[in-house]
């Protein structure tokens, strides 16, 4: 497929997308996705791109259904919502893992091209968001500058607190470790070290 109206990039390639019957799309409704992780809809035999919005951080589009509701006294269609990085994954990656997830490999939810997608598997998808520089960075910032404690520290201190039975003051377990009281309950609390678990 290909569009005269529309600039393509260098090997890029449309394809129109074709809903589940359950979807209840309108027929009216024609709309194509490419390989770049673009949106046109055709209307009147007109196609334009679409610029969708996002949704959690990612590109989202809504689709017109047959399905009907009445607001205020009108009566109005219903919507379908897709995600762009899924229909792309759907109609140019061969899903070979039979996974239900669609990572993105360099980790920017709105770059939706085709071979920045791979379907994966919800132990993939965990594996490949650990590595992700974002989340490694927001889990820094959960951990004291200057930090004297070891994660395993932590463990056990967080152990220490949980224990129902625990006796030992806080003051005494901050001195142990040679920290703070205050240091101790932000531990407890989970405002540092929230992303490691007790023992």
């Amino acid at each position: 497929m290909f569009f005269n109206e529309i600039k393509n990039y260098r090997g890029e390639v449309w394809k129109a997308l074709e809903s589940p019957k359950e979807d209840k799309i309108s027929p009216q409704e024609k709309f194509f996705v490419s390989n770049y992780g673009r949106i046109i809809k055709v209307e009147e035999e007109k196609p334009r791109l679409i610029d969708p919005y996002l949704l959690n951080g990612y590109p989202h589009i809504k689709i017109k259904t047959t399905e009907t509701k009445v607001y205020r006294g009108y009566k109005k269609y219903k919507y379908k919502g897709y995600y762009v990085h899924k229909l792309v994954a759907q109609y140019f990656l061969e899903n070979t893992v039979e996974g239900v997830y669609v990572i993105h490999l360099d980790y920017d939810k709105q770059n939706n091209k085709a071979n920045n997608l791979k379907w994966a598997s919800k132990s993939e998808k965990e594996a490949h968001q650990w590595k992700n520089p974002h989340f490694i960075k927001a889990k820094k910032k959960q951990e004291p500058p200057s930090a004297k404690l070891t994660e395993n520290n932590v463990r056990l201190i967080k152990k220490m607190l949980n224990d129902p039975n625990r006796r030992t003051r806080l003051k005494v377990i901050a001195k142990r470790f040679g920290i703070s009281t205050t240091q101790l309950n932000r531990i407890k609390s989970g405002e540092n070290w929230g992303h490691i678990p007790s023992l």
